[in-house]
């Protein structure tokens, strides 16, 4: 390998490079000073804050500054192009979100808690460039490893622990199963490179004998089952509710926001581009059982959950299923566009949910319970009005973010003669507005007489202001939606 082909084939990867070495640095610098005697143990929770804000806006920088051309390097491992550049840039906006969030009330006081986060958004964006079956596994597991450590990092919760030992069992069986599914590919096929499998599926010489079909279908079966798991997708669901409840607040949004993204990716890749062909009509029916069975669950299990984290976990259900909807009706433009309004309600809530926890009760009522929010409207009559706007919004009332995102997508089912899913999809969307309403019933409408009132500390500045422009985003889309399908549009340019 030449110097100029060296150079060219690192140059898609600064972004992994920088931050390969700053996980480095930050992992010595915090494990010397943390044990030093000189500086009497010292718990640089604010150094290794300070260093991880920096480190994703010099990312970002770098991500703003490089040239998203088309590529595959590294002996055809990985690829680079414009759909990752926009998934890479969401991930470090939504990061920057995230830590502004909770920078001011996280109660995981450990160092290494950032440098895990850092070293899980490595392994996703090394993961959206992967372009190979062992390269893709490979980073699946590296970012599977920090998530399980993250979900059981406090270590004196019994539910951390058992939200951690459980992820770790599920997650090795969903691992198990995307690896069978891959060395049943490659045995059949001699194949591991996405363009090669896309050439392969594409020459019309291929005449595929009936077992041949079967193996190769059998073996996309328990790949995108896999995927679906990851996803959080029924029937793949179980271990959604169990882990967003153990885990902590800060981890239950990271879990909610960023590894969504590096697993669309991957279908998207696999589903509509390599394997599209071959897997028009079998995996897509498929998809369309677990799209009826993900609206059917998450609507029907938010219905009945009383605390905060489960009825997240079910909520995100029900969106999984308009995700997957989008890969039925072949449309990526309203895919990118309902995930980046996705990410501003999710953010909207936790940015909400994490201000709200800071209320000390005096009564039995606990805060991570729904019934907690009959205090909303007495406490904070602003923070309950955007709240009130966020749940319209979930529940896809007009004019509101929420209900343009599910109205592009229903439009394009309809359009692909989908009426019947349509249809279901509607009445079930019907039945969560009951929720979304049952909850602004209990802030406003509640009588206060013989109720000991909680006390409320003062909401962090940062939180109050990135809760208040995500909520003025919610409310003022619809006056530039174009600026929605440009985005879409420069994403999906390269596919």
């Amino acid at each position: 390998m030449t110097i100029n082909v060296f150079c060219l084939n690192i140059y898609p990867l600064l972004i992994e490079i920088f931050l390969f070495i700053i996980i480095c640095f930050c992992l010595l610098f915090s494990v010397i000073l943390s044990n030093s005697v000189f500086y009497n143990f010292p718990l640089l929770l604010k150094s290794v804050n300070f260093f991880f804000l920096q480190t994703l806006f010099f990312s970002l920088l770098l991500l703003i500054n490089s040239n998203p051309i088309f590529m595959i390097f590294f002996y055809d491992f990985l690829i680079c192009d414009s759909f990752n550049f926009y998934f890479k840039f969401l991930i470090i906006v939504f990061l920057i979100i995230w830590f502004f969030i909770f920078n001011q009330i996280n109660k995981i006081l450990n160092f290494e808690f950032k440098v895990l986060i850092l070293l899980s958004i490595l392994s996703i964006f090394l993961l959206l460039q992967s372009y190979d079956l062992l390269i893709i596994y490979i980073n699946i597991e590296f970012l599977s490893l920090t998530l399980y450590i993250l979900t059981s990092i406090n270590k004196n919760s019994e539910f951390s622990t058992e939200a951690g030992l459980k992820y770790f069992i599920l997650g090795a069986f969903s691992s198990s199963l995307l690896l069978f599914g891959f060395v049943l590919l490659y045995s059949f096929t001699g194949l591991t490179n996405l363009q090669d499998l896309l050439i392969f599926f594409l020459s019309p010489a291929l005449i595929l004998k009936n077992n041949f079909n079967l193996i190769i279908l059998t073996s996309l079966l328990f790949i995108f089952s896999s995927f679906l798991f990851k996803l959080g997708a029924a029937p793949f669901h179980y271990w959604l509710p169990d882990i967003y409840e153990g885990s902590a607040t800060s981890i239950t949004a990271f879990f909610a926001l960023i590894p969504k993204l590096a697993i669309l990716n991957l279908i998207i890749r696999f589903y509509l581009i390599t394997f599209f062909d071959f897997t028009y009509n079998d995996i897509y029916i498929f998809i369309l059982i677990s799209i009826c069975l993900s609206s059917f669950v998450g609507t029907l299990g938010a219905l009945v959950q009383t605390k905060w984290k489960r009825f997240i976990s079910f909520s995100s259900v029900n969106h999984t299923s308009f995700f997957l909807l989008n890969f039925c009706t072949f449309n990526l433009n309203n895919l990118i566009i309902y995930l980046i309004i996705y990410l501003v309600m999710t953010s909207s809530f936790f940015s909400f949910f994490s201000s709200y926890s800071q209320v000390v009760f005096f009564t039995n009522t606990n805060n991570r319970f729904l019934t907690s929010l009959k205090f909303l409207n007495f406490l904070n009559p602003i923070l309950a009005f955007s709240f009130t706007i966020l749940l319209f919004s979930l529940a896809g009332v007009p004019p509101l973010a929420g209900f343009f995102s599910k109205f592009f997508i229903l439009i394009s089912a309809i359009s692909t003669k989908l009426f019947f899913l349509v249809f279901f999809m509607l009445i079930l969307n019907c039945v969560s507005c009951f929720y979304y309403i049952f909850l602004i019933q209990k802030i406003y409408f509640i009588n206060f007489e013989n109720i000991k009132l909680p006390i409320v500390t003062n909401f962090t500045n940062s939180n109050s202001l990135i809760l208040g422009l995500l909520i003025s985003f919610i409310i003022l889309n619809f006056l530039d939606f174009d600026l929605f399908f440009l985005i879409a549009d420069l994403t999906c340019l390269s596919l």
